[in-house]
């Protein structure tokens, strides 16, 4: 039995801790964190962890049911020492966020007012590729990179770009069917990559309404954490993320 309670973190940062348990096994906790750097809001709103673990599992598990590798070891939430956390196996990152758009909404229509107006749908979904990197480095929070800059500094070689914009690709589609049969709209969403022990390019991190842009089909209402940038109350975004859960039938415990 794994016990943790005289361990520290591997590793810590706003929004979760990740103990290690043995060579190849981590344990990865969410913390009840959310920071928008655009609305200049950081909090942390109790409750949210939860549910962003509880959707976290269930797209996991979904991506492996659809044959995508993920960094998970089990399909349960797992209770260790009264933290509640998922079993993942040791990967390394691809300092990368991978990003597709399917409608204009965020920093698309900051950036490029020109080009693009809010809520406008794309013909085809737009990629995107953010180095993971703090903004008290350069002054900027995660700068995009092309891809002759992922391949050109060596973060991955052609082939593995390919591949990973190919698993961004099947992610994003079938995660928008999913939405789209609770009556939500997948608007935009992030994932993160790494190489497994196999070395070969898995899912890993966190899929969950902090890294997805979703809203209610017929209201516009949102469902993720755009309700937090939105300035919404403490109580509004944690039913909005319960709401979100709710809709895909993940059931609450």
């Amino acid at each position: 039995m794994y016990k943790i309670s005289n361990k520290n973190p591997e590793i810590e940062g706003k929004s979760k801790k990740i103990f290690k348990l043995e060579e190849e096994t981590y344990f990865m906790c969410f913390k009840p964190h959310l920071r928008s750097i655009t609305s200049k809001r950081e909090e942390n709103i109790e409750g949210t962890e939860h549910q962003r673990l509880l959707a976290n599992m269930y797209f996991m598990n979904l991506l492996e049911f659809n044959g995508i590798k993920t960094q998970i070891k089990n399909d349960k939430i797992q209770n260790i020492d009264n933290e509640e956390g998922i079993l993942v196996k040791k990967v390394r990152t691809i300092p990368i966020e991978f990003i597709c758009r399917y409608y204009a909404a965020g920093s698309i229509v900051r950036l490029y007012p020109s080009l693009v107006k809010e809520g406008q749908k794309f013909k085809r979904p737009l990629y995107k590729f953010d180095l993971k990197q703090d903004i008290k480095i350069a002054g900027v929070d995660d700068p995009t990179l092309n891809e002759n800059y992922i391949v050109g500094l060596e973060i991955l070689t052609e082939e593995e770009f390919k591949n990973a914009k190919d698993i961004l690709k099947n992610v994003g589609e079938i995660i928008k069917k999913e939405l789209s049969k609770a009556n939500m709209k997948l608007i935009d969403m992030k994932i993160e990559l790494g190489f497994d022990n196999d070395n070969q390019i898995v899912v890993i991190d966190e899929i969950s309404q902090d890294c997805i842009r979703a809203n209610d089909k017929e209201t516009g209402m949102s469902l993720t954490k755009d309700s937090f940038r939105q300035l919404k109350s403490d109580k509004e975004v944690l039913n909005a993320y319960i709401e979100f859960n709710n809709r895909l039938g993940i059931k609450q415990v």
